[in-house]
């Protein structure tokens, strides 16, 4: 069977990526070959397109999550077969027409969720759900950069809980956070004291998508001796008392999102849709920032 991959030669603008075709091998053991219809678009993606981030050598591929239907199934288990609609984190790569992925990371589409949707929720459950554990037990919740996908999950997941979340944002982006049950603050300069006068308790935690010194020196000034702050954006920061947080994969806290989506308990935004043919365009947008919800490619039949 025959994909379409989007690929990077080298490092640089979205000028960089290509489109190329691929036969791909006899399908492995415990793994599924998925007929993609969406995927996914983050950040990440735009950074290691850039350089910013090198994960692995040149050529690279891309995307982390996906939406499709299964084509072909390794014949050693029962759970899923051909034609099943499913979401999951991927294997290698996602931004492609055609790929492999286990078995064992994929869930059920609900037949009341979209393509679209579909397509990018793997990454940002997962993150939120990670979040959420690591930091649990928690009253107060900072994050810097709330309006992005993470942080629209991570709100509603905290709000549910009781936790109380103030969240960053730029200002065309502050009722959105509101929207999500967040007490919203324009970042820039002045953000400390401005958090301090909606908050004036410390917080117990902090999260930062943001990877920027602003967000940095407010977490320090604005956590408790002994809150955790931790980030996931991936990037140098001055304080080593801000902490990495790293993904755990979890089929069963995606589940946990995606029904929560799906019955109407959690709200999603995909904010642009991008035809796979014009995956150029779309990293270009994402590299400009100041997202809200998330961008997704969409692959025709």
């Amino acid at each position: 069977m025959n994909t379409t991959i989007l690929l990077a030669h080298a490092y640089g603008q979205s000028h960089v990526l290509e489109l190329e075709q691929h036969i791909l091998p006899k399908l492995a053991k415990s793994m599924a070959r998925i007929q993609v219809k969406a995927s996914g678009i983050n950040p990440i993606d735009a950074r290691r397109m850039t350089g910013e981030l090198k994960h692995a050598a040149l050529p690279q591929t891309f995307g982390t999550e996906f939406a499709g239907v299964i084509a072909e199934v390794e014949g050693n288990q029962t759970q899923w077969k051909v034609g099943d609609e499913v979401l999951s984190s991927g294997g290698a790569f996602t931004h492609a027409t055609v790929i492999d992925v286990p078995v064992e990371n994929l869930i059920q589409k609900p037949s009341n969720i979209n393509w679209a949707t579909a397509g990018t929720l793997a990454g940002v459950s997962q993150t939120a759900m990670t979040i959420l554990n690591e930091m649990d037990p928690a009253q107060s919740l900072l994050i810097h950069g709330g309006s992005g996908g993470v942080g629209s999950i991570l709100i509603q997941l905290a709000v549910n809980k009781g936790i109380h979340v103030v969240a960053t944002a730029s200002a065309k982006n502050q009722e959105h956070l509101q929207q999500l049950g967040a007490k919203a603050v324009v970042y820039g300069d002045g953000l400390t004291e401005r958090l301090e006068a909606i908050h004036p308790e410390k917080f117990d935690v902090s999260i930062d998508m943001v990877g920027n010194e602003e967000a940095t020196q407010a977490s320090l000034k604005t956590v408790k001796s002994g809150g955790f702050m931790g980030t996931i954006a991936g990037r140098k920061l001055s304080s080593n008392k801000i902490k990495p947080v790293w993904v755990k994969r979890n089929p069963a806290n995606l589940k946990y999102v995606v029904n929560g989506i799906a019955e109407g308990k959690i709200k999603w935004v995909v904010s642009r849709e991008y035809p796979f043919e014009q995956a150029q365009q779309a990293y270009a947008d994402i590299l400009d920032g100041h997202t809200k919800g998330k961008s997704v490619l969409i692959f025709n039949d």
